[in-house]
């Protein structure tokens, strides 16, 4: 990829120290005693664990303002990985608005040196990390605007679906590969998934996406991948971006809103839609496709004009 990373890794040790190091080399460390030194609170979490409240208490520090205090480089997308590879990533504008803690004990026990935890209260647990091993500062930025648009659910029409597809039992679904893109000739793509309901997801493809699935689930469309651990495995899926090229349900086109937010897009309230159909072309204002979304009866693609 072409993007010019300057990353910034704290690497949690099997004994918990956190080491810092930038890009040139250059490095500094913590132990689990000092960073246990820093002065500590009590915060709750209210969690929804099938269908019943959890309320939890935790022991920490608010690792922002540390972090804030202990790094003074730009960045534009902060990561959280996990000993196992689970990933949380986050734009420096969600980043900024979120409490983020660092727990050392939950429900007065202590948590194990290694098993450190990252959480925000704000956000469901699929964006809290447990045994974190690692936080990157990036200075690419997030995905712009696709250049096209299809629909998902149409596009899925086109393709094969598979009964069990390995390593996957009892499930049916396509081959995340056959979205991509068939013209594209880079063999690395970034990827972005949203959820139904508001949950978004970084990927990279060959890395986490080789041999995934969109299982096809009453509900809607689940991804699952044997490069990821299972709690990444995002559901209900109304949105995929890879690189320039996205695909978003059809009912869902309201998301666009949410989607111009978290991607900083910077779309104006007069965005317009321009529809290619029978091999002509129209052009739409969002609000009355909102209004009517029949009007997208028979479109096969896209683009969006700010």
């Amino acid at each position: 990829m072409k993007n010019i990373t300057i990353a910034l890794l704290l690497a949690v040790s099997l004994l918990g120290a956190v080491t810092v190091t930038d890009s040139q080399g250059a490095s500094t460390s913590w132990s689990h005693a000092e960073l246990s030194a820093v002065p500590q609170e009590e915060f709750t979490t209210l969690r929804d664990k099938d269908g019943e409240a959890q309320l939890d208490t935790w022991q920490g520090f608010r690792f922002d303002l540390w972090l804030k205090s202990k790094l003074d480089k730009p960045f534009k997308v902060i990561r959280f990985e996990s000993a196992d590879r689970y990933r949380v990533s986050l734009s420096k504008a969600e980043f900024d608005t979120l409490a983020c803690w660092l727990a050392f004990a939950h429900n007065g026990e202590p948590l194990p040196e290694e098993g450190l935890r990252i959480i925000f209260p704000q956000l469901r647990d699929m964006k809290w990390v447990r045994d974190l091993d690692r936080v990157a500062l990036e200075d690419f930025d997030p995905l712009k605007m696709p250049a096209r648009f299809e629909f998902l659910d149409q596009r899925l029409q086109r393709e094969t679906l598979l009964q069990n597809p390995a390593p996957f039992t009892n499930a049916q679904g396509y081959h995340f590969a056959d979205l991509l893109p068939k013209s594209s000739r880079v063999e690395e793509f970034r990827v972005v998934l949203y959820s139904r309901d508001g949950m978004k997801l970084s990927l990279e493809y060959p890395q986490h996406l080789e041999g995934a699935i969109l299982e096809v689930r009453d509900e809607g469309f689940n991804l699952k991948s044997p490069r990821i651990p299972g709690g990444m495995w995002l559901k209900d899926i109304i949105y995929i971006q890879i690189n320039d090229f996205a695909l978003i349900h059809r009912d869902n086109l309201d998301a666009l809103i949410a989607l111009n937010r978290i991607m900083d897009w910077k779309l104006s309230p007069e965005v317009h839609f321009v529809v290619k159909k029978n091999n002509a072309e129209g052009r739409v204002r969002l609000n009355d496709l909102l209004a009517d979304p029949e009007q997208l009866a028979d479109v096969e693609s896209f683009i969006l004009i700010p």
